[in-house]
């Protein structure tokens, strides 16, 4: 999927440290690139093509149960989304962040909720999902926000003015994992397994391109030049401390009894630190 030049522009949405899962009973299913990626649809007129603003959370049957992420003030019900498929937006309280939440069967909110200005706690239920739609597309926006309808981000412009990127948020609700999204972490990861010496906060180039096919070919995955999830789980499996081995990242979270190669809420300098350590530990062995 092609992919905005500028989507790193987005800082990430922080929030409630701990939100819920926006549907419960639903398998996680979601594609955490897929923010200032292509559209999940074709667009004939090069005029009309735009970035992918928010994350799809995929896979939910007709009538799922959707719920709010954390404490929250509704702040609109039914907006115009996708075909018959509806919006709702939400204010948290605590956070102050703002969400879009798109593709709700229209007036399913009744069952739950009176609708807008009502107050709504972190697991409340929401509406339900329109089948044919079969999915939540979610967007965060920093706080004082107030949006009327979903971002249009055109081809060839940054990121829309208060869009923040989504993906470590639906991460701590399902796992408390950051992905390796940022150039800078995907270079931290290359430089601590060896095959990168460039800059690592620097830019995503040919020499980091080059990096990453050496990586994959040596992990023994397919060799193309893309970070794709099964090079990020092989190079994920590479830098995994061993059992009972924890990685000083900054706050030496454990979890479940699973030690976390980097924890929620790490900034990139946490995990190039982090990631440094390690290869120090590896090389000295």
């Amino acid at each position: 999927m092609a992919r905005s030049k500028d989507w790193e522009q987005a800082e990430m949405a922080k929030g409630d440290p701990h939100p819920a899962w926006i549907l419960p009973g639903v398998k996680p299913k979601f594609a955490l690139w897929s923010f200032g990626g292509g559209r999940p649809f074709g667009c004939k007129d090069k005029a009309c093509e735009r970035w992918h603003a928010g994350i799809d959370l995929t896979g939910a049957p007709h009538r799922a149960v959707v719920v709010a992420p954390e404490r929250a003030r509704v702040i609109g019900v039914d907006k115009g989304w996708s075909g018959a498929a509806k919006a709702m937006y939400l204010e948290a309280l605590d956070s102050g962040l703002f969400f879009v939440l798109g593709g709700f069967i229209k007036n399913s909110h009744a069952e739950f909720i009176a609708g807008a200005s009502v107050v709504v706690e972190k697991g409340a239920k929401l509406g339900r999902v329109l089948g044919d739609y079969g999915m939540i597309h979610f967007e965060t926006y920093a706080k004082g926000s107030k949006r009327t309808k979903n971002s249009v981000w055109y081809r060839g412009s940054g990121p829309p003015a208060g869009l923040l990127n989504p993906t470590n948020y639906v991460e701590r609700m399902v796992g408390e994992q950051v992905s390796l999204l940022r150039s800078a972490q995907r270079h931290a990861a290359l430089a601590a397994l060896g095959f990168f010496s460039g800059t690592i906060d620097g830019p995503w180039t040919p020499a980091s391109v080059a990096a990453l096919r050496a990586a994959q070919e040596s992990l023994g995955v397919a060799v193309d030049g893309v970070w794709g999830p099964a090079t990020e789980a092989a190079l994920r499996s590479a830098i995994e401390p061993e059992e009972g081995e924890r990685l000083e990242s900054g706050d030496n979270s454990e979890r479940s009894g699973t030690h976390l190669w980097v924890a929620a809420g790490v900034g990139v300098l946490g995990v190039a630190a982090g990631l440094a350590l390690l290869a120090r530990r590896r090389r000295a062995q």
